[in-house]
């Protein structure tokens, strides 16, 4: 007959007994038989109500999950042509998405014969990165991927 290692349901430590045993002593209180470690030599078993261990389990996973970081992506998209005041313009509201605690990738979009001159693009982003030097740093530095060239901001906290 197997042995369990067998937990009561205060929590007091009730020795080795058989699963036999144990499981009489679960009905006996109106409570279920849990099987905790099954890989242990012998498995741990606790005295438990198992619904309301299940609801409280879910209630635990429910509060962790809400008190997870949550960092939305925000995308600013600039033109190789654009003029000084529209870069100041978008560079606050990147500072604006940066202090509420957003990752910002900003995306320099070539269109037409522009994309052979990605240079333009770089200098671009090397202006936007000393603008934003004091709310965010990059993680990503400016990568080409077809018309795009991005860039990854994080925001310093």
């Amino acid at each position: 007959m197997p042995l369990v290692r067998l937990i009561g349901a205060a929590g007091e430590h009730l020795g080795e007994k058989p699963a036999a045993e144990a499981i009489a002593l679960a009905r006996a209180a109106g409570l279920d038989l849990v099987e905790i470690v099954a890989n242990s030599t012998p498995p741990v078993c606790k005295i438990l109500d198992f619904g309301k261990y299940k609801y409280n389990q879910k209630k635990k996973d429910r509060k962790t999950r809400s008190h997870a970081d949550r960092t939305d992506l925000k995308e600013m998209r600039l033109r190789t042509k654009i003029e000084t005041h529209d870069f100041e313009v978008k560079m606050t509201r990147i500072r604006r998405f940066l202090t509420k605690g957003h990752r910002v990738k900003l995306s320099v979009i070539f269109r037409g014969r522009e994309i052979t001159h990605v240079e333009i693009g770089h200098r671009l982003l090397d202006r936007a990165r000393a603008a934003l030097a004091k709310e965010g740093k990059v993680i990503q530095e400016p990568i080409l991927d077809g018309k795009f060239l991005g860039l990854m901001i994080d925001p310093i906290r």
